[in-house]
């Protein structure tokens, strides 16, 4: 059996109008890698597990396992409980709300293997977001970097990774700031990595769920998680110096 290179998490809350495009996108853009697609259905009320299903059935080349949560649990509980389950050597995440479309897949890929990290960007005219979302963004990453002595363009979004560095590192944070917890914790490691410039797309049907107050609440505790991992960095770093 040939190894599998790529492990592909797509997480789904109710996005039965989305689901469909975004495997096409996902079926389109990656070419010439063995790879599986790990859906992580986090409790949709809706027939979003059935519409692949579906799609599996008259897809039986693509490599589709789906992971369903009773309740919801959250992206970031998903995004590590699937990643023990992955059997890539690297871990990429695509949303299921078709907001990474075949191009940006195809340029993310393009670098694979490049480093351990690699990172998309959304610069100027390629953000197609809602200026609030932006402007929010832009304060995160800038805040990110005040705390991690960086100058990261971004901390969420898609990006690959070694498999083996989600499960060893992660830190198990169950909201949307799992992924900016990861990098910061990554970079106290020195692990090296690229940041690839890309471009987004809105969601063609239903409405983004990251300002949610929860998804709010998650990621001011992530901000919370990060600071104290860089103190712990500093500390440490001071110590070894004395001794």
């Amino acid at each position: 059996m040939e190894k599998i290179t790529l492990s592909i998490f797509v997480p789904c809350f109710n996005e039965e109008k989305n689901i469909i495009k975004t495997l096409d996108n996902i079926n389109e853009a990656v070419q010439n890698i063995n790879y599986e697609i790990l859906i992580a259905d986090d409790g949709s009320k809706d027939r979003t597990v059935e519409f692949v299903e579906e799609f599996k059935k008259k897809n039986p080349n693509l490599n589709i396992k789906i992971f369903s949560n009773e309740t919801n649990k959250g992206l970031g509980f998903n995004y590590y409980a699937t990643a023990h389950k992955a059997l890539g050597t690297y871990y990429l995440q695509l949303m299921g709300d078709t907001s990474e479309p075949p191009n940006t897949i195809k340029k993310i890929l393009d670098n694979l293997g490049k480093a351990e990290i690699v990172m998309a960007y959304f610069p100027g005219k390629n953000d197609k977001r809602s200026l609030v979302r932006k402007i929010l963004s832009k304060a995160f990453v800038i805040l990110l970097n005040i705390i991690n002595c960086n100058n990261l363009k971004r901390y969420n979004g898609p990006a690959i990774h070694l498999l083996e560095n989600v499960k060893m590192y992660g830190s198990g944070a169950d909201g949307h700031g799992n992924h900016a917890e990861l990098i910061s914790i990554l970079m106290t490691h020195k692990k090296k990595f690229i940041e690839v410039e890309v471009e987004t797309a809105n969601r063609e049907e239903g409405s983004s769920k990251a300002f949610e107050l929860k998804n709010l609440l998650s990621v001011g505790k992530s901000l919370i998680v990060i600071f104290l991992i860089r103190v712990n960095y500093m500390l440490k770093k001071v110590k070894i110096f004395k001794s």
